[in-house]
């Protein structure tokens, strides 16, 4: 009989589905446009390993920790096929990645204080059940011990249809999904012209922020080559879903609105859409724009296939019902709020955007490429021949345009950051300096810091 209702069900979705325009795709945008004050938001990262032998913690004990975390905290646990994968309240999650990475997703706040004060509540308890469990989490861009043969992937359905199509176009793409670890940060936009002004800033900052943020050098139980090798491995995720592929954004500076940004959604391939609570793989078969135009199978494409669909697209920044932020190593919690108090400062401040625009108008697709692979390679510490000067001045020089339009109770919180581009390091040259060259060492001196 539930076969029954479930076909019937089926055919109702196929009937009822009507498909989407492009119009009602940029009405989304725009009515996610803010107003009032302005937030702030963070998602943060951490790799989940055993505190004793430093492998990568297992589902069952990570899977406890949400368990008690949400009877502590009594918010909602988020389950996939009977498989709990995180914990929700309101605007705040907790959740696993698919290599058992532990993230908290915080509600966006007006001040960076409030931020802090939120993760560090949230993470002493995290902690905490870390600690009972024998499990800790590191603040670092991967897992410094085990690769991705090695680690399990968590059961998620999103997760085992990214596991098997991703790697056929991507060929670090399990180094991506299993091992690494991110900060990402959320911005409101006000209007069509501000969502893309913030965006192209965004973009053309990206390589020198990336190569600042830059933690991730050992990997494999030894010290690598690429001072981010989280970094890395997204440039060889997939050359149609991540970094920049919306290379007709990039290119053209000014004039464009969210249909351009739509036209580069479209064209990625699809993975799945979701009907009835049942998940229709598609896997690279056809982009966006086709299922627009021809269906599949039967089903017309809506606004919430849409919705889905860019969310499996990874672009270094995201424009969703936010503008989201996302190529940055794991850092402490201070580090994560400074990646926040940077782009706040600019991504709040029309002068601030346009003196942005102005210093990197040099640049263009090819060496924000260029300058990408750098990053994940040598941090700052290469030459931006087409500014002139090297990455560590151009990172230091954005971060001086921040720090100018933040509030004066934010600025103490690029203090840190504008001291190590004074002296040209990024924040792996921390852990390189200090002679640290496999897992054990380093996770000893990040509990100890």
């Amino acid at each position: 009989m539930q076969n029954i209702l479930n076909k019937e069900q089926d055919e109702i979705w196929k009937i009822l589905n009507l498909p989407t325009t492009k119009a009602e795709i940029t009405s989304y945008y725009k009515q996610n446009c803010k107003r009032g004050s302005l937030k702030t938001g963070l998602e943060y990262e951490r790799i989940s390993l055993d505190s004793r032998s430093y492998e990568t913690a297992s589902y069952k004990i990570l899977s406890e920790i949400i368990k008690n975390f949400a009877i502590v905290n009594e918010w909602e646990l988020v389950v996939d096929s009977d498989i709990v994968i995180g914990a929700k309240d309101g605007f705040n999650s907790i959740s696993l990645e698919p290599g058992g990475q532990f993230e908290i997703s915080l509600e966006p706040k007006n001040n960076l204080d409030d931020i802090l004060e939120n993760l560090n509540h949230y993470i002493r308890q995290i902690d905490k059940l870390g600690e009972y469990y024998n499990v800790s989490f590191f603040n670092i861009g991967i897992n410094p011990k085990n690769t991705y043969p090695n680690i399990d992937i968590v059961k998620k359905k999103r997760y085992e249809i990214m596991a098997d199509y991703l790697p056929k176009i991507g060929k670090l793409a399990p180094v991506m999904m299993r091992e690494t670890a991110g900060v990402q940060a959320n911005f409101d936009y006000i209007s069509e012209e501000d969502a893309i002004l913030k965006l192209k800033a965004a973009i053309f900052m990206s390589p020198f922020i990336t190569g600042f943020y830059a933690n991730s050098p050992i990997r494999d139980n030894s010290l690598t080559n690429y001072k981010s090798f989280r970094a890395l491995a997204w440039k060889y995720t997939g050359h149609d879903r991540c970094n920049l592929f919306y290379k007709n954004l990039v290119n053209s500076r000014m004039g464009q609105g969210f249909e351009d940004y739509i036209d580069a959604i479209l064209d990625v391939p699809m993975l799945y859409i979701l009907r009835n609570k049942k998940t229709i793989e598609i896997s690279g078969k056809i982009t966006f724009r086709e299922f627009m135009q021809k269906g599949y199978q039967g089903y017309s494409a809506s606004l919430n296939d849409y919705i889905l669909h860019s969310s499996l697209t990874f672009p270094d920044i995201r424009l969703k019902n936010c503008l989201e932020i996302r190529n940055h190593d794991s850092q402490d919690n201070l580090g994560a709020l400074s990646v926040c108090a940077f782009y706040k400062g600019i991504i709040y401040s029309k002068s601030a955007i346009y003196e942005v625009l102005e210093f990197l108008k040099p640049l263009n697709y090819d060496d924000l490429e260029i300058y990408g692979m750098n990053s994940a390679k040598f941090g700052v510490d290469y030459m931006a021949d087409k500014l002139k000067m090297t990455a560590s001045d151009a990172a230091r020089k954005l971060f001086e345009i921040s720090r100018r339009h933040l509030p004066d109770n934010e600025k103490d919180y690029l203090d840190k950051p504008i001291w190590l581009l004074q002296n040209r390091k990024c924040m792996a040259d921390i852990i390189i300096e200090k002679g640290i060259r496999d897992a054990d060492s380093l996770c000893k001196y990040l509990k100890e810091n």
